[in-house]
């Protein structure tokens, strides 16, 4: 708290190379528009079949814009594969551009490209981004019959959006253009099936109370970001910095395969005593389920002769097992292989 007759305020000179946080006046808060319709009908006794559609729309999230950063200008660039792209760039030094370009407005003034040169950033939370679900979903129940229940579920499914997070390191490339953001989300999962049953023993006596659970599960992989590792096109955000002409997203990470179990044995003993003993295992086939993907790829991406691109720049690309976790796209981290566990829990 202030001393008695002194007003603390904000005001004052900024330090060079400052980095400012501020809120959007007007902010909105986030809210969705959901959609869900399904239709279910009995195929036989005890066996359904289900199909529904969800949509999700949500409007007004939160992302960070930096307010420093003035139009430049676009400029034209020519990629290894021939293709030409336009884009904002607010370098103002060739030698700083991986392809030696600046437009006229900021090699005349940096104050024709930025609010204030001298600071670093100036980001202002606003409720601007937006995000799009919709799925399709097939599902088989077989009810609780002959000591036998089954649950198959299928999803098909795509999900969009425009920013990942308020965090400013998941910025948008061009804060003039959110729209050109708007992709694939971090959170897209194309394809997911889930297998699952429950067995129970129909034995009396000493094989009585055994209770057998599979699950299989599979999803495809979700989509990642290609950075460059530093700030490509001169705006001073070197953590969100993609390549030239790089979408964002444009990365696919690996699918991911599980087969567990659970077997469990439950014996009454009495009226008060009800031990039961499991035993559980995970990833039970002990595959190889990678996690995450070197995704700093540098300023002028080129898929790696390795992964049969010869050099050539293209997107929509896929991690590899066949490069080293230091090399771009190569495979940087696993889920747990197969891991068993016992259990023994008694009620009383």
């Amino acid at each position: 708290m202030a001393p008695l007759g002194i007003t603390v305020t904000n005001r004052g000179p900024i330090p060079p190379l400052t980095v400012l946080f501020s809120n959007q006046r007007n902010y909105r808060s986030p809210y969705s528009q959901q959609a869900e319709l399904g239709i279910e009908r009995e195929i036989a006794p005890g066996v359904s079949i289900s199909v529904s559609y969800i949509y999700s729309h949500t409007l007004h999230l939160a992302v960070a814009i930096d307010t420093n950063l003035l139009d430049p200008g676009a400029v034209s660039a020519t990629l290894a594969n021939g293709r030409t792209v336009r884009y904002r760039d607010w370098n103002s030094n060739p030698s700083f551009d991986p392809l030696g370009q600046v437009t006229a407005k900021c090699a005349a003034s940096a104050f024709n490209c930025f609010v204030n040169p001298l600071i670093l950033q100036n980001n202002q939370y606003s409720s601007v981004a937006s995000a799009l679900y919709q799925g399709g979903i097939l599902e088989i129940k077989k009810r609780f019959k002959d000591h036998f229940t089954l649950i198959g579920n299928y999803t098909f499914s795509k999900a969009y959006d425009t920013s990942t997070d308020f965090n400013t390191d998941y910025s948008p490339q061009d804060p003039l253009n959110l729209a050109a953001d708007r992709s694939l989300s971090n959170f897209d999962e194309r394809h997911k099936v889930v297998v699952a049953g429950v067995v129970e023993s129909p034995f009396p006596g000493a094989l009585s109370g055994f209770e057998l659970s599979p699950i299989l599960k599979y999803n495809s992989g979700h989509p990642f970001n290609l950075l460059s590792g530093e700030p490509t096109n001169g705006d001073n955000h070197p953590t969100n910095g993609r390549p030239i002409g790089v979408p964002r997203n444009s990365g696919l990470g690996p699918n991911y395969i599980d087969a567990d179990m659970r077997l469990t044995w439950r014996h009454k003993l009495s009226e008060r005593s009800d031990p039961q003993l499991t035993a559980e295992g995970f990833n039970l086939a002990n595959r190889t389920n990678y996690a995450s993907v070197n995704n700093e790829v540098g300023p002028l991406f080129a898929i790696p002769t390795a992964l049969g691109g010869g050099g050539s720049t293209t997107f929509n690309v896929h991690g590899s097992a066949a490069i080293s976790p230091s090399q771009p796209l190569g495979f940087t981290s696993a889920f747990p292989k197969r891991e068993m566990q016992l259990g023994v829990r008694v009620n009383f």
